[in-house]
């Protein structure tokens, strides 16, 4: 499958609360080959030629041996459209870069397959959450060693968060919440280039310093910007041995706190309903400090030009090659801790590899995608949902079509030597975004009128071709606490006719019928939506015929991602702010705050909230969201910004994508979260 988007973020503006990345119109049809937790195995029962398959699940803590009865391939060639832009946990935001990232580094924790509220334990063996959720203590496996033969133990833990913290870039400010000074926000200090800039400085390593034997300007700020290049020194010499640099990691009262060396203690401001999933991410990925300081070390603000392109972590599989070019070889580790760990704690996220090398091949001819794993030449590929029918027909489509609306995931479908895994939703959207500072969208009863003649099913069926289904934002299906009972605005166009008659507008019908005719002509409006993609331009086309059978001429004005972000500058009232756009969004983190803030809070404004959404009411139950973990409360939290959400109508709701992977049906063993980018690719056999 193609993804539309490449990005997981694109800005590092933030709030006190959380932070949300810029992603504009971006939206993946499908998944990028697989990407994203479920706790699946998926076993084929294969009856003919062309067959829907049944689908087994089995538990996160099982096993993906292979039988003995299947040849295992040495090694396997993927080909994907996006070549990765970094592979550096600290700095990493694109997509191809995190599935490389995800493979070679490992977190503490990641998310329990699709259920996105529960984590299970990677480098962590175990973990506790006390102080009301505000201090999280890790167990590390006492055995875990960097693929080079060094151990991995908590002061890397702690090295790593600092680092990512300090250097402040991709999405790592999911990471830097609630452990930041000044209640996460951050500071604002000189940056290495002269220039002024938030530094991220970790709560309570100032007073770290001091207890090591540090001295500081009596001038707050002036001693937070001496203790955070103090810090990045640190960073950039790191001696485990060293009896101050001991000194400073075993200081209690600071937002990483090394206990012993296979524990590790994370203090934080408030309840951080997202941390567990922030940790999940890319940002959560634990380096070697020998391997950084040996090839630029930590300057604050600024990225590793060589961790960018090459990698040493504790996965499961080694980069062979630095990114940059037409492709990447992953090896299996030789050594691979995970072989240590006990059965019974076995999970897909700690398997060890059974295909011994990777061949990632960016191809970004999509009919060579399709040709090559039709001759084998490659057994995973990225195919777009749009180009599904010249890999397995019409008939094949059909049949998928069928499959995806019996709403039963995950399930397969095989035609010939090629399978297709239909993993469920993903928490990849697109919807309509609306500016009620412009007129006529400034009238509610017109964002009414145009909700109720948007037919999201039509899209879906003939766009996506039945990969993609409805949902009620801004949460969507595979998030904890969305709420399925709220429905959404019904497909209606003579509800949206009437409310624009009693708003005042004269309306001329397709078929000639003039409505209310002494009334005031509804003026022709523009909708924006990002260029290069055939789907998104079809999907614009359609919102154009739909809108114009209730007497709306809608205009099309594709732009670049680039502009569409500069435009959001502007005021909400400028004819230079895209008052009317077909938008998207594919949170990193997947945490309900996410598409919450990003959407919909105040702090977002002019920095995403394409639809500037400024309703106080909804900021404040985001500013609650963020600092709780009660489940009750944060579920009538999200209730009540669904409902309030659709009262305002500056979003329709369009797409929720589905998540799917396309193979050879010789490889089996596929593991799908949504959490992932990409493959996990140790599962696979």
């Amino acid at each position: 499958m193609k993804s539309r988007k490449a990005f997981k973020g694109l800005s590092r503006t933030f709030i006190a609360i959380i932070v949300v990345v810029i992603v504009v119109i971006g939206i993946a049809v499908g998944v990028l080959l697989g990407n994203h937790p479920s706790s699946n195995n998926i076993s084929t029962t294969t009856t003919s030629s062309s067959i829907i398959s049944t689908t087994t699940l089995s538990s996160t803590s099982s096993s993906t041996s292979p039988p003995n009865s299947v040849s295992i391939p040495s090694s396997i060639t993927v080909e994907e459209a996006a070549t990765p832009v970094s592979v550096d946990p600290a700095s990493s935001y694109d997509i191809a870069g995190g599935e490389i990232i995800q493979n070679v580094y490992q977190t503490l924790v990641f998310y329990n397959g699709t259920n996105t509220s529960s984590f299970i334990g990677v480098l962590a063996e175990n973990w506790t959450v006390e102080n009301n959720g505000t201090t999280y203590i890790f167990h590390l496996w006492p055995f875990i060693t960097f693929s080079n033969g060094n151990p991995l133990n908590a002061t890397d833990v702690w090295f790593s968060i600092y680092r990512t913290m300090l250097i402040n870039l991709g999405i790592s400010i999911y990471t830097s919440q609630a452990l930041a000074v000044n209640n996460g926000l951050g500071f604002v200090g000189k940056l290495p280039n002269g220039k002024y800039g938030t530094i991220m400085l970790p709560n309570g390593i100032l007073q770290a310093l001091e207890y090591a034997g540090y001295n500081f300007s009596s001038n707050k700020t002036i001693a937070m910007e001496q203790a955070a290049y103090d810090l990045a020194y640190i960073l950039s010499h790191f001696n485990v041995s060293n009896t101050t640099i001991q000194k400073v990691m075993s200081y209690p009262h600071q937002a990483v706190v090394v206990i012993d060396p296979y524990t590790v203690e994370f203090n934080l401001d408030y309840p951080y309903s997202a941390f567990l999933a922030a940790l999940s991410t890319s940002t959560g990925a634990i380096v070697n400090p020998v391997f950084v300081d040996e090839n630029g070390g930590v300057q604050i603000d600024t990225s590793n030009t060589y961790l960018s392109t090459h990698a040493l972590g504790s996965g499961p599989y080694i980069l062979e090659t630095p990114i940059g070019g037409s492709y990447v070889v992953l090896n299996a580790s030789p050594n691979y801790w995970a072989s240590k760990v006990p059965t019974k704690d076995l999970n897909p996220m700690l398997e060890t590899p059974k295909i011994k090398t990777i061949i990632i091949d960016y191809q970004t001819n999509e009919a060579v995608r399709i040709l090559d794993l039709q001759q084998e030449k490659a057994q995973i590929s990225q195919i777009d949902v749009i180009n599904l029918q010249e890999l397995i027909g019409s008939s094949g489509v059909q049949q998928l079509q069928n499959l995806v609306n019996g709403k039963t995931f995950p399930t397969t479908y095989t035609s010939g030597n090629v399978t297709i895994y239909i993993w469920g939703p993903s928490a990849q959207i697109d919807f309509l975004a609306i500016d009620a500072y412009q007129y006529p969208f400034n009238i509610t009863a017109v964002r009414l009128a145009i909700s109720h003649a948007i037919n999201p099913v039509q899209i879906q069926q003939q766009v996506y071709k039945g990969f993609a289904i409805n949902y009620v934002g801004p949460l969507d299906p595979s998030l904890p606490y969305y709420n399925s009972s709220i429905i959404g605005y019904t497909y209606n166009p003579s509800l949206s006719i009437q409310l624009l008659e009693e708003a005042g507008f004269k309306l001329t019908l397709p078929n000639g019928t003039t409505v209310n005719p002494n009334g005031k002509p509804f003026p022709t409006i523009t909708l924006t939506y990002q260029t290069g993609s055939t789907a998104l331009q079809d999907e614009a086309l359609l919102v154009q015929q739909q809108l114009a059978q209730i007497g709306i001429t809608v205009q099309l004005n594709p732009e670049s991602a680039v502009t569409i972000v500069e435009s959001y500058l502007n005021p909400p009232n400028s004819s230079a702010y895209p008052a009317f756009q077909l938008a998207g969004n594919f949170p990193p983190v997947l945490s309900p705050i996410d598409p919450a803030i990003y959407l919909l809070s105040q702090a977002r404004l002019h920095h995403g909230n394409p639809a500037f959404v400024d309703n106080s009411t909804i900021n404040q139950l985001i500013v609650e969201a963020v600092r709780t973990n009660n489940p009750q409360q944060l579920q009538h939290i999200y209730n009540e910004i669904t409902l309030l959400t659709l009262a305002q109508a500056q979003y329709v709701w369009l797409d929720d994508f589905l998540a799917y992977t396309v193979a050879s049906s010789s490889i089996h063993g596929f593991w799908y979260s949504p959490g992932l980018d990409g493959l996990f690719y140790a599962d696979l056999y």
